[in-house]
């Protein structure tokens, strides 16, 4: 049994590590036991501020008081608490009452400051900032405080101004890092009206107010940017992302070729060169590609045919960009691409369309008129098909797929480029540091890779023995050379659900892999990736244990045997984790499947003891009685 204090400090645990949950019961357990307790009565109640309870935390900060009236942190967070809610009267009292407690503290000077900031009372906040900088000398904000309300009265010089517009940049900064996204865009507001021309701060304001969906005023904020500097790229991509998201097609590719012509002079001169008649012209229609297969192990890929016509001029790079009937990022895709584009001799972009309704010609012809070629499948062929047949299309001596939601970050072309020109043929695949980013565009982690190579640029050492366990990269992250495809073949249509983890184990058993470091790809989760839907059902589990049983066919014969163990062993694992999808989807078929397909990747005695380990969990008892139901239901006068 906890004592109160034992209880108290496990809660105050609990939040210090963000496990407010946990934090708020403890609280309630002391409160429970001791209901004036001064301390759970304040903690709780900045609990409740911080998950956006603000009347509960009133309450409970109150009656903190009432019971402790020296509890000082009490006294100043019930000052924090009303600030935030505009109630600016109320926080002076206050902030009053914590300054007659204790009268060495800079930050309770520092936002009495503030609010008597926004009641108008400027002499009295700019006396508050002043002791709070005789307190602490080196504390920022009460420095940036005072010198905006010094700027309020107009007595600050031309360099004074520049110094503080540059402070109140920084603490937006730190405010927007925090995820004070209020507090940051009244700094930056600040600053651009100390210092108007501060493209950067109009920027950043701009990503804030967009972070708050405040659009309209993000778009201000970013015209206002490019006006300032018309080269800076983000902000272009930033505006064409809002146009989409608002389905503004039309302002979206505007914005994009704007950006694009600005900054890329050989898009600027091949656009410009593009004059299509003023007809309606016709979507070109994918032309015959060659079928047939290729044996790599035990089995047949698809065959990537040689270039036709080899002895004309080749570029370095073929991008594929397979599509179908998706058009939320397409344009920021292609953007992504044009913008890093030098001439047709370096480089062909091809988007392969999939039977798209309607097609996607016009959309794509508007941004890369002149520069991609767009091909449209009379009827849908699948997404591997698509894969490979706009890899067929191809002349470029490395292929690079992109999907149509992912992205490449500047510098992808280029790097690659100077590395893979002069290494041995040996070399049949390149990637680079990639991260995850959620339907927002916001990061959401890094990609394996770069936590195993960092900045290990090069020839990937035992790469095969990692990709042959499990997928480490992306495809928009990685390029292949041409003639490699030509010798093993495309994606694998019969694993449509993992095609690319087959692949990459493909190519590594042949090839060695390069290692481009630096982040310079983007793949997207979202709501609209077929991966939770294969899992739903199952299907994923068996796709991974077939790639296993194909992989295995073809690795080197002294790896083969180690490395498809460790494949059984950690893709067990990972299935197992998985079907807590299912799971908590009701779908006891579907779990039942992955469990199914798990046991045919490994029914060794360890994964036995991992499995009855795990349906002894209570998340799994729905899962226990379809099981005992079905064996209740069995035949068993048949054995």
């Amino acid at each position: 049994m906890k004592t109160v204090d034992e209880a108290l400090q496990l809660a105050i645990q609990y939040h210090q590590t963000n496990c407010l949950e946990q934090a708020k019961q403890g609280y309630r357990q002391v409160l429970a036991e001791q209901p004036n307790h001064p301390e759970a009565l304040y903690r709780l109640g900045v609990l409740a501020q911080q998950i956006g309870q603000p009347q509960e935390a009133e309450q409970l900060l109150n009656a903190a008081v009432q019971v402790q009236p020296d509890l000082v942190k009490a006294w100043f967070s019930l000052g924090n608490l009303r600030q935030s809610q505009g109630q600016f009267s109320a926080a002076e009292t206050a902030y009053q009452q914590a300054i007659a407690l204790r009268s060495d503290a800079a930050p309770i000077y520092n936002n009495l400051g503030y609010t008597l900031q926004q009641q108008g009372k400027l002499e009295a906040a700019i006396a508050s900032y002043q002791k709070a900088l005789q307190l602490q000398p080196n504390c920022m904000e009460a420095d940036v405080n005072l010198g905006n309300a010094l700027h309020a009265q107009g007595k600050l010089s031309q360099e004074q101004l520049a110094h503080y517009a540059a402070l109140n940049n920084q603490l937006g900064n730190n405010r927007k890092q925090a995820g004070d996204l209020q507090t940051a865009v009244m700094y930056y507001r600040q600053a651009t009206a100390m210092q108007p021309d501060l493209w950067e701060t109009h920027y950043n304001l701009g990503v804030v107010l967009q972070e708050r969906g405040e659009l309209q005023d993000a778009i201000a904020s970013y015209q206002t940017a490019l006006k300032l500097d018309p080269k800076h790229w983000e902000t272009y991509t930033r505006l064409g992302k809002i146009y989409q998201a608002q389905k503004n097609i039309t302002e979206a590719v505007a914005i994009y070729r704007q950006g694009l012509s600005r900054i890329n002079p050989h898009y600027a001169k091949a656009v410009a060169a593009y004059q299509p008649a003023g007809i309606v012209q016709e979507v070109p229609v994918t032309p015959p590609i060659p079928q047939g297969k290729v044996t790599v192990g035990a089995y047949q890929f698809p065959a990537i045919p040689p270039v036709a016509d080899p002895q004309n001029p080749r570029p370095f790079w073929t991008v594929v960009m397979p599509v179908y009937n998706r058009t939320d990022y397409l344009l920021e895709a292609l953007a992504s691409v044009l913008v890093q584009w030098s001439g047709e001799a370096d480089m062909e972009i091809l988007v392969v369309d999939n039977a798209s309704t309607p097609p996607m010609f016009e959309m794509v012809n508007y941004l890369g008129g002149g520069i991609i070629r767009y091909y449209r499948h009379p009827q849908n062929i699948g997404a591997v098909g698509n894969y490979n047949a706009g890899i067929a299309l191809s002349r470029g001596q490395w292929v690079h797929v992109l999907h149509d939601d992912d992205c490449v970050l500047p510098g992808f072309y280029a790097r690659l480029q100077q590395s893979l020109e002069n290494c041995p043929d040996s070399v049949g695949v390149a990637c680079t540091g990639f991260e995850y980013i959620n339907e927002k565009g916001e990061v959401l982690e890094t990609g394996e890779v770069v936590s195993l190579y960092g900045e290990q640029r090069g020839i990937i050492q035992d790469w095969l023995s990692r990709i042959g366990v499990c997928g480490l990269v992306t495809v928009p992250a990685m390029v292949i050379r041409r003639t490699t495809h030509e010798r093993l073949g495309g994606y694998y249509p019969e694993l449509a659900e993992i095609a690319d983890w087959e692949i990459f184990k493909r190519l590594a058993s042949f090839y060695y892999w390069w290692y481009e470091p630096g982040i310079l790809a983007r793949y997207r989760e979202h709501t609209q990736k077929m991966t939770p839907e294969n899992w739903l059902s199952g299907k994923l589990a068996g796709a991974i244990r077939r790639a296993i049983e194909v992989s295995e066919s073809y690795f080197p014969a002294q790896h083969r045997a180690e490395i498809t163990a460790q494949a059984r062993s950690y893709n067990f694992n990972y299935c197992l984790e998985q079907a807590a999808i299912p799971l908590k989807a009701g779908n006891l078929a579907g779990v039942l499947y992955v469990i199914k397909e798990a046991l045919k990747i490994d029914r060794s005695p360890q994964a036995l003891a991992k499995l009855f380990a795990w349906l002894n969990q209570d998340k799994a008892a729905p899962l226990r009685d379809e099981i005992a139901s079905q064996l209740v239901s069995m035949p068993w006068n048949d054995l």
